[in-house]
C-alpha cells in the first residue's frame, strides 16, 4: 500500500481491493473465457448478493508484472450482507482468472516483485542526495509519560500501541482501556473501556477487541 498508493489521497487503504481474494486456473485460453462469462452471468443472476466492481484485463492493459509476463484477468465484486440486520455491511473482494501455466510462473516471480516493492519503498525513505535513511526521533515516551495522560486504567499497563502518521494519532491498547493521543500536543484525545480479563501476577492478557489503523 504504501508503495503502490503513495501518491493517493486520504483514505490510501480504500484502494486496496485485493484483501479478500482466491484464484481460479485453467488449462485453456477457452476454459478461462467460458468461466469468465459463466461468472459474470451469475453476477447478474444475483444482484441482491453480489455487484460487479470492477474488471481488470491483464492480457491487453498492463501494469507493474507486465515485463515479467504475468497475465490474469481480475474481477473486483462487491458481497453485500443478507442478514436483514445488517444489510448495509457489503465487503470488496477479487477473483483472479488466470491460465495454470501463468499460475506457476506467478509464484516464481513472487520473491522478485517483493523485492521489487522493497527497493522502492527503500527509495522513499532514503535521500536521493545523501544516502542516509531517515531519523526516527522518540516522540513519546510511552512508559515514562503514560501516567500523565490520565486514561482510565490504574495500573498504567501499555500492551499494543501504533501510529497513524497522517493524523499525527497514537493508539494505544491497554488490558482495561483503548485510547488515543495527538502526538503533536502529546495530549489524550480520549479513550474508552475494553471487555477483557488481565491476569496482573502472571502479566497474561485476554483481550475481546484489538485495534489496527
Amino acid at each position: 500500500c504504501e508503495n503502490d498508493y503513495a501518491n493517493e489521497t486520504f483514505p490510501k487503504a480504500a484502494k486496496l481491493l485485493d484483501l479478500v481474494r482466491c484464484s481460479v486456473t485453467f488449462n485453456t485460453v477457452e476454459q478461462l473465457l467460458k468461466g469468465y462469462e459463466a461468472f459474470m452471468t451469475d453476477i447478474k443472476a444475483h444482484p441482491s448478493h453480489i455487484e460487479l466492481a470492477r474488471v481488470k484485463n491483464g492480457f491487453i492493459n498492463s501494469d507493474d508484472r507486465a515485463s515479467s509476463g504475468y497475465r490474469d484477468i481480475k474481477i473486483n465484486v462487491l458481497f453485500k450482507s443478507q442478514d436483514p440486520q445488517h444489510r448495509n455491511v457489503r465487503m470488496i473482494c477479487e477473483v483472479q482468472f488466470l491460465l495454470i501455466n501463468y499460475l506457476q510462473e506467478k509464484r516464481r516471480i513472487h520473491k522478485l516483485y517483493s523485492i521489487l516493492r522493497e527497493e522502492t519503498f527503500f527509495k522513499m525513505v532514503v535521500s536521493d542526495q545523501t544516502d542516509k535513511k531517515m531519523v526516527m526521533t522518540q516522540t513519546l515516551d510511552v512508559g515514562r509519560e503514560l501516567k500523565t495522560l490520565n486514561f482510565r486504567d490504574k495500573h498504567h499497563t501499555a500492551l499494543k500501541s501504533s501510529v497513524d502518521s497522517e493524523f499525527g494519532l497514537l493508539g494505544i491498547e491497554a488490558p482495561e482501556w483503548f485510547g488515543v493521543v495527538d502526538l503533536a500536543t502529546k495530549k489524550k484525545i480520549w479513550d474508552l473501556k475494553r471487555e477483557t480479563r488481565y491476569d496482573y501476577a502472571k502479566n497474561i492478557g485476554y483481550g475481546h477487541q484489538t485495534h489496527q489503523w
